[in-house]
């Protein structure tokens, strides 16, 4: 493997950008794996006060959609104790040598509760996120995948929407596995850069937003979302008014 200079794609980008329009009638946000475990400086290893900007700028995020009437999903993470801590081979090896996936090293406690069963979700989430009574939980997520083996498609089907503004943990695995499937069926997923980060490095952070903005979606700022959002106000209220 040889370490490569990321390609400047920001002029297709930004033209990109300023093509997409939203509706929406169509548009959920969907928050994936903002996990306690994940971001909080008492369980995660995870750089500070980056974690805590994210919740932040995610908290707001969420309360803005919500303010437009815009459906919010959450997708958690659960997995039994017994799966949780069932070897895998790349664990095993991982393991043995030592080595983590992250620069930032290993977790202050372990990933798991053992004792946790059902109601994780409630314990697990970081607690600025809600949920909100009116939003939509699944926590029967088992793997990096939002869609298998969950009722997230029968959600969407159910609430009329192909398009998905989209915050959460890790952009380079279950939040980039989500818009990339989300592409494979039809649907339009947009990353929110404020909203999304990686306990990965900063490095599969950046590979993340690029891969998805070249190849599967778009990846817009916090900022440029809402002026997407009122953008998408007036050209409704327009039409309402030339009828």
């Amino acid at each position: 493997m040889t370490i490569v200079k990321m390609v400047d794609r920001f002029d297709m980008f930004e033209k990109m950008n300023n093509e997409l329009t939203l509706d929406l009638n169509k548009t959920a946000v969907i928050q994936i794996d903002m996990h306690v475990r994940q971001i909080d400086p008492e369980w995660s290893a995870f750089p500070q006060p980056v974690g805590a900007n994210k919740v932040k700028n995610a908290a707001r995020f969420l309360n803005v959609c919500r303010e437009y009437g815009m459906p919010v999903i959450h997708v958690m993470v659960y997995r039994r104790p017994v799966e949780a801590t069932a070897p895998r081979p790349r664990e095993v090896v991982v393991k043995k040598t030592g080595m983590v996936s992250t620069p930032y090293g290993l977790p202050k406690k372990k990933s798991y509760d053992p004792g946790t069963k059902e109601g994780y979700f409630q314990w697990d989430i970081m607690p600025e996120l809600g949920p909100a009574y009116t939003d939509y939980i699944i926590n029967t997520k088992h793997t990096g995948s939002s869609y298998e083996g969950t009722e997230l498609e029968y959600l969407i089907e159910a609430l009329g929407v192909d398009t998905f503004l989209c915050i959460g943990i890790n952009s380079n695995n279950c939040v980039g596995t989500f818009a990339i499937q989300a592409f494979d069926r039809g649907l339009n997923a947009i990353m929110i850069s404020d909203c999304v980060a990686s306990t990965h490095g900063n490095d599969l952070h950046q590979f993340a937003l690029h891969n998805i903005a070249r190849t599967f979606g778009f990846v817009l700022t916090e900022e440029e979302a809402y002026q997407k959002i009122e953008e998408a106000v007036r050209r409704t209220t327009a039409e309402a008014i030339a009828e």
